[in-house]
């Protein structure tokens, strides 16, 4: 038996030393061969020897033989294929097949000597501390050698790993017993999985049913509804009231009950001070003590209260946050179903003039609310823009969050001092008043200072809402930036904007620094006084009833310290809380539109005037303005309130009582409308640029104000708007929007629409994840999903706007042929278009001019009857015969699609590389956060100096703090034999200078945190902008926005206040710890197990909680992306009518945010609760001490020391919560830091000396020019070599993929050369910096992007140019006629300061890229491109822009990516692309008679010789 025990103890020993040695082995694989010398032993040993805690029983009971299995291990970012996969001997008996990697992966448990996941491109595991979000669950991913050993060694972690479930369940809490409810027990298998392996998403449960979004969202939009018909002030406060009443209040009954117990506790501890003074003065004078069990008693009393008090007050904290999560998922829902209702006129920052109704009707009453509107709304900033929307459901819905969490403090906290009071008198009588006095004087000041904080929190919303909206549209338009090499300037802009930012944030934590080191001095100043008090009342100075009256002095710190940032939380929201009822408030779209199921005509206009809103200039903020300017205001307001009254007096109208204030310019409108359209009619709009088109496609699906006359039309609508909205979804997604999938249909639209080809070029065909708004498509792609989206819907009237603009006259003729008058041949169909060659084919034409109709009828009638007509058809008479159908071919010109830089991830099929989801997954920690971002935090405050400076400060505030109490002992038992003058001042001098220090530590470390906020934001904010391109192609705008929004707040408002209070927390628990071990050393005993057990309860609650609230940023982030994908396309979504759907879509990402959030609620509980409990037996312990040391220790020591441990239990949970805040704070400061520091760069912007003049002629020479999208891409340049002259034109003709827009892109340098070089004037563009090349080039590109503000910043945002440079641009560019000797509006809608919407909506399309022309002649610079630049423009504005290009651009060099090839005939020579090579090259007529590629062109475009030579038109040479 003994040598069978030997034995067995002899392999054991020997099996962990092979176990060992398997992990040091091959880097990339893991060797499992049992040794022969221990076969023999594995047979005969029982199963449960193999159960190691680190191998699962199924691997190790079966580990005598060895098969090969194949695990594919994770493809590195920015590899084209993934390594070989890896051999790894897999033990017989674990049953492992070549396609299930991520089972072996499970089974293998931990011994893998690097982390063995899954092969999904959805997860990446990078070296730092990132990994990639891993879609559905799939896969653990295993810590390195170190999580291993502890694994080893920690008895909690043997057994093997969970699994991870395949679906989420519903959350535990709604099945749970009453006790576990109360203890938070439910939560505890939740925590034991995170503590076992980090959390994938599927462990965190599904929200309650009911607390889902949708149920809460209903509760309130019912109840808010009722309350704004009943004119209710405040409707959506005293909805969310009604809605949470019993949870948020049964919350308030817990702290009422905890409050009680906790404010009793020290007048209990009293009598146990009391029995320590008898026992000691008995022992001292030899007379026998009170007997020991009552002080025993006295002790248990004591610490069941203290028990209970944190039962109570956990479960006040738990449903607080619920509720506070529950309504911020609430308001999202409000929010967002409102953007779909918001009407254009609230948008654009107008208001309704009383709800539409006429003045007469309107009672006195309503005018004085209208009245009391305006004074609330001036100064909120113009309208909802986006921006602004996303700021209400981003942080105003959190800032309520976080008030409902803790509001009930500003009552329950007048209780609490009032019972202390009471206690208090009953102590030391009349003298506590005079402590009290001092706290009721600092209400006051209390008061005035948080109506400074409201006023500059309203100032900071402002500046923080233009940063964030300005932020967005940076990133919307980056690619525009890019080119134009604005990055410097667009971040001198937000700098600048960040500047008063950070000053507004200084002021208002300074402020709250303020507050917070009154508040925690108010207590020690007020014992003071009452001490004070009482001695000079010759009183004598019982430790008692003086020890007892400092804990409840001292228990008032607490509520005293957390009122101010309550007060300050609930201003916030309450700020909040208006701005999102403003909002909520404000006009919805009338359905002015008469809907009949079955009416005479489709669509019946009459005498009907549309109008779009008038849009506010945009206001300087009082930051913004000089001193003389805002005196100059003030008296002109007080001139208004004067002319106001006398109005009234004599009953005149109101002035500006229409929409907005006389700053606005007059908007476009529609007038006199009369349209009757059949139900299977096809009747094109057409007019010049700007002449209503658009418009009157808006009114028809409507999204225009009627003003007058009547609209009737059918119930089903389908429309294409001119900018096709796509989603970030796949192709499928965005045709069947919704619908259900039926195959036949679907295959009929696609080749309808011509997408057959796209599809078959994708990676996974129409299951391919678009970018986000289409990024990775090109126009014409979009616009067919555009259409194919609209005739899928099956609608009875299809609205198109121009969707042949961005395709080519064969694909345009495919889609008219086969699309519009194929299978929509049976609906009515209203087509507004450029492409006037096909409006012969049309029933009807409606002809448009300045927002009139001018004419209806057939084209033929057109023709005969209107001489105006017939002259704009007989201008372009030539491309009218194009109409002749050709079939398709591969050498048609089409707009660049496969090869254009936002194209570049979909390259040829099966390259190994694809991945189903084009959108990186957004990368997450997976440990705590690193080291290197607190270092990065501490060093970007200015030094690595600062920390410790700061915590100098807080030593010495903690010193003083305990000196200050032994002083007092020390008073009460005459240690030093002073007089009581003395030991009065320098008690008081003690109290003066700890109040000091920790003022000088709280704002020394709101200083530093700030500045580290300002330089983080700064880094990351640079690092973003010079990324490259494929970095915005793969990743959602919505996440981006979050990081510069969300997560700067937290790390802004959050974290300096959380690492205050940790910090300061901190300082007292241990101060008092070694107080107490000086006095009672056996505390040190009783310390080591209770610190142990507090460590493990935290650090076991840290590995789930760290893990939670990481996934519930990720999840932040999908809500973001949803939100703001569907704010951009609300006219789509209306159109269509699909609200409820995407309402739907939201309310889920809103409920997958929740079920993280929620949990995190409940882990910071479970961990309260057990904190508690050791910190309760902490109080045990030091009383039981107490009572057993009566007769050895001084009783105003025990006084002291039992003063103190009271504030122990609630400051332990508080330094835990505070270490969980600024955890979660750092996690959002560690997303801004990974911004920061790891994201990838474009080259540098400056590099090398170039001569100031450069480039004087505009010569470009390319040699052997090698380029591809990202390594392991096929090339989309191969060997391309051309010499273009400087002041050359040059036309680039090819089909789609031919590789005309990558030479675009390898100019520009968007994206680097693989191989050879670019030259311009003798300078190699890749020796230069960025900056210095592309403020070198100017481009005029397919999708022109306008930047919010007005029509000047947008031509020259950083003002280098004069008047009339822009206004001769703004001529040149046909924009204008003449330029007005005043600048008024005499040139019609365009004038310099006229504003420039959200990426320029208030222009057509056609304007917007007249505007991009006027941008590149102001600009001036020696070499143009121009992609496809006229695409979305008619005939007639393509050869104004042709003749714009030749007289601007003249003698300059010319690359034009060509539209229309008869635009590029009379150019200096043509390059004609195919497959990333030159197939032809010389002048357009040598192309021509030479036949071959550029010859077939033209025959199909039907130009003929002698079109080379013709003099007028659109090539006309000035």
């Amino acid at each position: 038996m003994l040598l069978r025990s030997i034995g067995l103890s002899l392999a054991l020993y020997k099996m962990s030393n092979w176990i060992s040695l398997a992990e040091t082995g091959s880097r990339n694989s893991v060797n499992f061969e049992f040794p022969a010398s221990l076969q023999h032993w594995k047979n005969r040993l029982p199963a449960q020897v193999f159960n190691w805690p680190r191998i699962p029983l199924s691997v190790a009971a079966s580990l005598g033989s060895s098969r090969t299995a194949t695990v594919a291990a994770p493809t590195p970012r920015g590899e084209a294929k993934a390594p070989p996969p890896h051999d790894i001997p897999v033990p017989a008996g674990v049953s492992v097949s070549q396609d299930e990697p991520i089972a072996l992966s499970k089974e293998l448990g931990g011994l893998s000597s690097r982390s063995i996941s899954s092969s999904s491109d959805d997860e990446v595991v990078t070296d730092g501390s990132f990994q990639k979000e891993t879609v559905g669950g799939e896969g653990v991913s295993l810590k390195q050698s170190w999580w291993r050993k502890k694994r080893q060694f920690n008895p909690l972690r043997w057994g093997p790993v969970p699994p991870v479930p395949a679906q989420m369940s519903v959350s535990k809490e709604t099945d749970a017993g009453f006790l576990s409810r109360l203890t938070f027990a439910w939560v505890g298998p939740l925590m034991r999985v995170g503590y076992s392996r980090p959390l994938e998403s599927a462990d965190i449960p599904l929200v309650a049913p009911n607390r889902s979004s949708a149920v809460i969202t209903d509760k309130l939009q019912a109840s808010f509804n009722r309350r704004k018909s009943q004119g209710d002030q405040y409707p959506l406060l005293w909805s969310l009231n009604e809605v949470f009443f019993r949870e948020f209040w049964l919350g308030g009954l817990c702290r009422i009950l905890a409050d009680c117990l906790l404010i009793t506790a020290p007048f209990v501890l009293k009598y146990l001070i009391r029995f320590s003074v008898e026992a000691y003065t008995a022992s001292k004078r030899g007379t026998p003590g009170p007997p020991i069990g009552r002080g025993i008693g006295l002790a248990f009393g004591l610490t069941l209260m203290q028990m209970f008090g944190s039962l109570f007050s956990n479960q006040f904290m738990y449903h607080g946050m619920i509720v506070g999560g529950q309504a911020r998922a609430g308001l999202i829902g409000l929010i967002f179903s409102k953007s779909l209702r918001i009407s254009g006129r609230a948008r654009a920052g107008g208001t309704s003039s009383r709800n539409n109704t006429s003045d007469a009707e309107a009672t006195t009453e309503q005018k004085k609310r209208d009245k009391k509107d305006k004074k609330g709304k001036k100064g909120e900033g113009a309208g909802w823009s986006n921006g602004r929307v996303v700021n209400l459901m981003g942080t105003d819905s959190y800032r309520v969050d976080q008030a409902a969490s803790w509001f009930h403090l500003l009552w329950t906290s007048a209780f609490q001092i009032i019972l202390t009071l009471i206690l208090l008198l009953v102590n030391i009588s009349y003298s506590a008043l005079a402590g009290f006095a001092l706290l009721i004087l600092g209400v006051p000041v209390l008061s005035w200072v948080v109506k400074v904080l409201a006023a500059r929190r309203r100032a900071m919303n402002q500046v923080t809402d233009k940063r964030v909206s300005l932020t967005q549209e940076i990133f919307l338009g980056v690619r525009f930036v890019k080119f134009f090499g604005w990055e410097k300037s667009f971040l001198q802009r937000l700098e600048s904007l960040r500047n008063k930012e950070i000053g507004a944030i200084r002021f208002l934590l300074g402020v709250r620094v303020g507050i917070n080191a009154v508040g925690m001095s108010l207590p020690v100043f007020a014992s003071m006084l009452a001490f004070i008090t009482y001695s000079l009342t010759d009183n004598r100075l019982d430790p008692a009833s003086i020890f007892s009256s400092l804990a409840l002095f001292n228990a008032l710190r607490l509520p005293l310290n957390l009122l101010p940032v309550v007060i300050a939380q609930t201003i916030d929201a309450w700020v909040s809380i208006q701005r999102m009822q403003e909002y909520l408030l404000a006009e919805e779209i009338k359905d002015e539109i008469v809907i009949e199921d079955n009416p005479n005509y489709a669509i019946e206009v009459s005498n009907a005037d549309f109008t779009w809103e008038r849009v506010q200039a945009e206001e300087r903020h009082d930051l913004d303005k000089t001193k003389g300017e805002l005196k100059e205001e003030k008296r002109q307001r007080k001139q208004e309130k004067r002319d106001e009254a006398a109005r009234e007096r004599d009953g005149e109208p109101e002035a500006g009582d229409t929409s907005t204030t006389a700053t606005a310019e007059k908007p476009f409108s529609l007038k006199d409308i009369n349209l009757h359209v059949g139900h299977q009619e096809l009747i094109a709009i057409v007019g010049s640029v700007g002449s209503g088109k658009s418009s009157l496609l808006a009114a028809l699906a409507g999204d225009m104000r009627k003003t007058s006359g009547n609209i009737k039309r059918g119930p089903r609508v389908a429309y294409c708007p001119q900018y096709a909205w796509i989603q970030n979804a796949p192709v499928r997604e965005n045709i069947i929007f919704g619908r259900e999938f039926e195959e036949e249909w679907y295959a009929d639209v696609v080749d309808a629409c011509a997408l057959q080809q796209d599809l078959d070029m994708l990676p996974h065909g129409d299951q391919t994840e678009i970018g986000e708004r289409g990024i990775t498509i090109s126009g014409g792609q979009k616009q067919r999903l555009n259409i194919a989206r609209a005739i899928y819907f099956d609608a009875d009237i299809v609205l198109m706007d121009d969707p042949l603009s961005a395709v080519d006259a064969h694909v345009g003729r495919h889609l008219f042929d086969k699309a519009i008058c194929g299978l929509l041949k049976d609906k009515c169909r209203v087509l507004a278009t450029h492409q006037l060659h096909v409006i012969n084919k049309v029933d009807r034409v409606v002809w448009m001019e300045a927002g009139r109709i001018e004419a209806v009828g057939t084209f033929n009638e057109l023709m005969e009857t209107n001489a105006e007509f017939a002259r704009m058809m007989g201008e372009i008479a030539t491309e009218s015969k194009e109409a002749e159908k050709k079939p398709l071919t591969d050498d048609e010109i089409e707009e660049a699609a496969a090869e254009k830089p936002k194209g570049n991830n979909f390259g040829e099929k099966g390259n190994g590389l694809q991945a189903k989801a084009l959108m990186q997954a957004e990368e997450r920690a997976v440990e705590s956060v690193s080291w290197n971002v607190y270092k990065a935090y501490i060093k970007a405050s200015g030094s690595y100096l600062v920390a410790p400076g700061v915590l100098f400060l807080l030593v010495l505030a903690q010193s003083c703090n305990i000196i200050t109490t032994l002083w007092l002992s020390w008073w009460i038992s005459d240690r030093f034999g002073l007089s009581r003058g003395t030991y009065i001042g320098i008690f008081a001098a003690l109290g003066v200078a700890q109040s000091l220090l920790m003022f000088a530590f709280s704002f020394a470390l709101t200083i530093a945190g700030t500045r580290s906020s300002k330089v983080l934001m700064h880094e990351a904010m640079q690092s973003t902008l010079r990324a490259p391109m494929s970095f915005f192609d793969t990743t959602p705008i919505g996440r981006i926005v979050n990081r510069f929004s969300k997560d700067v707040d937290v790390m802004d408002n959050n974290l300096t206040d959380a690492m205050r209070m940790y910090f300061f927390t901190l300082g007292i628990i241990s101060s008092v710890f070694i107080l107490i071990i000086v006095y009672f050393h056996y505390f040190a005993i009783a310390l080591v197990p209770l610190a142990i057990g507090f460590i493990f309860a935290a650090s076991y609650y840290r590995a789930s909680a760290r893990e939670v609230k990481r996934h519930e940023s990720v999840l932040r982030s999908v809500v973001f992306a949803k939100f703001g994908e569907a704010l951009t396309g609300t006219a789509c979504i209306r159109a269509y009518g699909l609200q409820d759907r995407f309402i739907v879509e939201v309310q889920k990402a809103i409920d997958g945010m929740d079920s993280a959030y929620f949990i995190t609620f409940a882990n910071q509980r479970w961990l309260s609760l057990r904190l508690d409990v050791i910190g309760n037996l902490l109080v045990f312990t030091t009383a039981i001490l107490v009572v057993t040391s009566r007769f050895s220790v001084n009783p105003s020591i025990a006084g002291v020391v039992l003063s103190y441990i009271l504030q122990i239990v609630m400051m332990l949970q508080w330094m835990i919560r505070q270490l969980a805040e600024v955890e979660n704070a750092m996690n959002a400061t560690e997303r801004i830091h990974f911004y920061g520091n790891s994201l990838p760069s474009e080259a540098e912007l400056h590099k090398g000396a170039i001569r100031p003049s450069w480039p004087e002629h505009g010569e470009i020479t390319m040699r052997n020019v090698e380029m591809r999208y990202r390594d392991g891409l096929p090339l989309v340049l191969k060997g391309l070599s051309m010499h273009v002259n400087g002041g050359e034109r040059i036309g680039i003709v090819g089909r789609t993929g031919a590789g005309k827009s990558s030479i675009m892109s390898g100019l520009f340098r968007i994206v680097e050369l693989s191989a050879g070089s670019i030259e311009i004037d003798g300078v190699d563009i890749s020796k230069i910096g960025l900056h210095d090349l592309r403020s070198k080039l100017a481009i005029i590109p397919q999708d022109p992007t306008l930047f919010r503000g007005t029509v000047r910043s947008n031509l020259d945002p950083f003002e280098k140019h004069t008047d009339e440079e822009l206004w001769g641009a703004l001529r040149q560019a046909n924009l204008i006629e003449d330029a007005p000797a005043d600048g008024a509006v005499a040139s019609g809608r365009i004038t310099l300061d006229g504003v420039v919407e959200e990426e320029g909506m208030n222009f057509s399309l056609g304007q917007r890229q007249l505007m991009a022309l006027a941008r590149a002649l102001v600009r001036g610079n020696r070499i143009i491109v121009c992609d496809e630049a006229t695409s979305s423009v008619d005939i007639e504005t393509d050869r104004k822009i042709q003749r714009a290009i030749a007289k601007g651009f003249k003698g300059r060099t010319l690359l034009c990516i060509a539209h229309r090839l008869r635009t590029i005939i009379k150019y200096d020579r043509v390059c004609v692309m195919d497959a990333g090579k030159i197939a032809e090259m010389d002048t357009p007529l040598v192309l021509f008679d030479n036949g071959g590629i550029f010859r077939s062109m033209c025959d199909r475009s039907k130009i003929k010789r002698e079109d080379f030579f013709t003099t007028g038109g659109d090539s006309e040479e000035e």
